[in-house]
């Protein structure tokens, strides 16, 4: 049911991720491996670990959002799980960014899929995945954590941040620990990009003064994003861009609600929408007559939000400069 899949999804981005398009980053990742590596490694993760190692690890396979930002940092995973079905398009999801999935062994491909022989041959390393309840690693299945925990150390990064730009710093920092250079020139132009970005956001909100809401619509529900709990909406909000909060939220990512309180959010001159679910629900919702006569469903003004893309400059230069133009395009209802 697409209530359940959204259920799952509001645990797992809790705070997340979002989130693009990405394609086509300009960064030189360095290879797991390299002979350039040295150590000690030390990395005091998400769950309270602290993980010492005599050496740089050099054979690291991680979370597929996870893989993707340290390789727009400028690290080359070896080994990657994850978002990885290529869609009815052939292409994958925006959430592997700009990494080249071709250049690394394909653990898994979907969520709840891991091939623990492929892994064990790889003679992994080091393992690197999201946690969102600081208990257990996003997408290691749990009937085969401890076989895979097993296999090597691995450490886990936060799923929640205050904004986009400790997201990111907290992956070039990682990226740096495992040997890339952290003082670019591809890096440094991303993030200039990334800045101008931010900065084209700004002026767009301040010059329309737009209304914004974010949600997961699904067929029997109507979830809506608390931008508390999400650092790229803290992030517009930081850029003046007036971000709704769910009516009467819960302490949590998203408030679910019936479809008969939709009426709520008529005030939005702009909605965006869960990327990863809405073109698979978007034919169903038009027949729903609470969502299909809300003023910015009418006025065509439905944008994506990329929940879970990877933390890069690249990948939210990317992002926050669509969403700029779409702002800017946007009129206020």
């Amino acid at each position: 049911m697409m209530s359940s899949r959204l259920s799952t999804v509001a645990v797992a981005v809790a705070a997340s991720l979002a989130l693009a398009a990405c394609g086509g980053g300009t960064e030189t990742a360095t290879p797991g491996g390299s002979s350039a590596q040295a150590g000690p490694f030390e990395y005091a993760d998400a769950l309270g670990k602290k993980i010492s190692l005599d050496k740089t690890p050099g054979v690291v396979v991680a979370q597929s959002s996870v893989a993707a930002a340290l390789s727009d940092a400028g690290y080359q995973v070896a080994g990657v799980y994850g978002e990885l079905q290529p869609g009815a398009d052939g292409k994958l999801s925006y959430q592997v960014g700009s990494l080249d999935v071709s250049k690394v062994q394909v653990i898994g491909k979907t969520y709840g899929e891991f091939d623990t022989e492929k892994y064990a041959l790889m003679n992994p390393e080091l393992l690197v995945d999201y946690t969102f309840d600081q208990k257990a690693l996003w997408y290691v299945p749990a009937a085969q954590s401890e076989k895979i925990l097993g296999l090597a150390p691995a450490i886990a990064v936060p799923g929640d941040y205050e904004n986009t730009d400790v997201a990111i710093a907290t992956f070039v920092e990682l990226a740096g620990k495992l040997g890339a250079d952290t003082k670019s020139a591809a890096l440094t132009s991303a993030k200039a990009d990334y800045d101008a970005a931010l900065k084209a956001v700004a002026e767009a909100a301040s010059a329309s003064g737009l209304t914004v809401a974010v949600m997961s619509p699904g067929t029997d529900s109507l979830y809506v994003a608390n931008p508390s709990y999400l650092p790229e909406l803290t992030t517009l909000k930081n850029q003046g861009l007036d971000v709704m909060d769910p009516v009467e939220p819960d302490a949590q990512v998203f408030t679910q609600y019936s479809w008969e309180s939709a009426t709520d959010y008529k005030d939005a001159d702009v909605i965006l929408v869960d990327a990863r679910t809405y073109d698979a629900s978007k034919a169903d919702l038009a027949k729903i007559a609470t969502w299909a006569n809300l003023p910015a469903v009418k006025a065509g003004q439905i944008y994506p939000w990329y929940a879970a893309a990877p933390y890069s400059y690249t990948s939210y230069a990317k992002i926050y400069q669509e969403l700029a133009g779409q702002l800017t395009a946007a009129k206020k209802l």
